[in-house]
């Protein structure tokens, strides 16, 4: 029995499954990047142990869908809930609850902090639904909080709590993505430190004095860098270690045990999921993931950095896979 099945509560996704296993299922996807592609590969992991009868589809394809009211509909868990993000998991929500279907399961999630704005949105969604029976599970504690605040209870749905779904991912379902035969022992100490909307608020010269964490190593964002799902896990296999604030680059270190730090981002999710789940596997916590303060590449001009073929050149200088 792996780590995450040893831990849901017996309301968890998992027991959903199991215990709607004789209906088809329709799994939506939202936009995601390659870390949301592990979220995806645990929910579905865990449709394939259970042996259940489903369908991965992308919002475009659902839209056109035939779905009886025999079936059920997941909606994979993510950070979408926030207004700096597509849009899509909401929209996907919405979807999904417009269609007569059996029951609809929206995935672990996250959420940003209580507003009129998420509000707003979620019981828009609701409002029309036409499912006879709604769970939404958040992936930590503070969203469960949050969502109960909304009261959604008063609009038939019932709250749960339960891991991101890349928990339930092994080591070797990890390596056979990768197309490895065991975890290399890495040549590199990865800062893989997001660039995007996400990014902390503030980001200072270095890293703050943790037990975990460290000032050395090449710091790029695996998203924007991989070319595909299995190059993504390769560039985080290969390394010696691990300090990041993106989450997935996390989850993905300890499901194979590479040695992480996790930093914050721009609101709580990389901490309330660290609190609810990565601190029971190893993963440190860091208050400020720095930057490396030596080598030449934060000196050189914008254009210099941003240009493509000496972004890949660093990667191969300093030994990260390039596919």
């Amino acid at each position: 029995m792996n780590y995450y099945q040893s831990q849901p509560p017996e309301t968890g996704l998992f027991k959903v499954f199991e215990s709607h296993k004789g209906h088809p299922w329709i799994f939506l996807r939202p936009l995601g990047n390659w870390g949301d592609e592990l979220i995806f590969a645990g929910a579905e992991r865990m449709a394939k142990k259970l042996g259940l009868e489903w369908n991965s589809v992308e919002t475009a394809e659902f839209e056109n869908l035939e779905i009886s009211d025999d079936h059920c509909i997941y909606l994979h868990g993510g950070g979408g809930f926030n207004q700096w993000c597509s849009g899509r998991a909401i929209v996907n929500l919405k979807m999904a609850l417009n269609r007569s279907a059996h029951l609809v399961v929206q995935g672990p999630i996250t959420t940003e902090e209580s507003n009129d704005w998420l509000t707003d949105r979620i019981k828009d969604a609701l409002f029309e639904s036409k499912v006879r029976k709604v769970i939404v599970f958040a992936r930590e504690e503070h969203s469960l909080g949050i969502l109960n605040e909304m009261k959604l209870s008063d609009l038939g749905v019932n709250l749960c709590i339960d891991h991101d779904t890349a928990l339930f991912l092994t080591k070797e379902d990890v390596l056979s993505i990768a197309e490895l035969k065991s975890i290399p022992d890495g040549s590199y100490e990865l800062v893989a430190y997001r660039d995007d909307p996400e990014q902390p608020i503030q980001a200072t010269a270095e890293t703050l004095n943790t037990e975990c964490a460290s000032p050395r190593g090449i710091r790029f964002d695996p998203v924007y860098e991989a070319t595909s799902f299995r190059h993504w896990i390769r560039i985080h296999l290969y390394s010696k270690s691990i300090v990041t604030n993106r989450l997935h680059s996390s989850i993905l270190a300890a499901i194979v045990g590479k040695p992480v730090t996790l930093g914050p981002g721009s609101y709580h999710k990389n901490r309330s999921v660290w609190a609810f789940s990565l601190s029971k596997r190893g993963v440190c916590w860091a208050d400020e993931v720095g930057l490396p303060s030596t080598g030449i590449w934060n000196r050189l001009p914008r254009r210099l950095q941003d240009s493509y073929k000496i972004r890949r050149l660093r990667l191969a200088l300093n030994r990260v896979p390039l596919s």
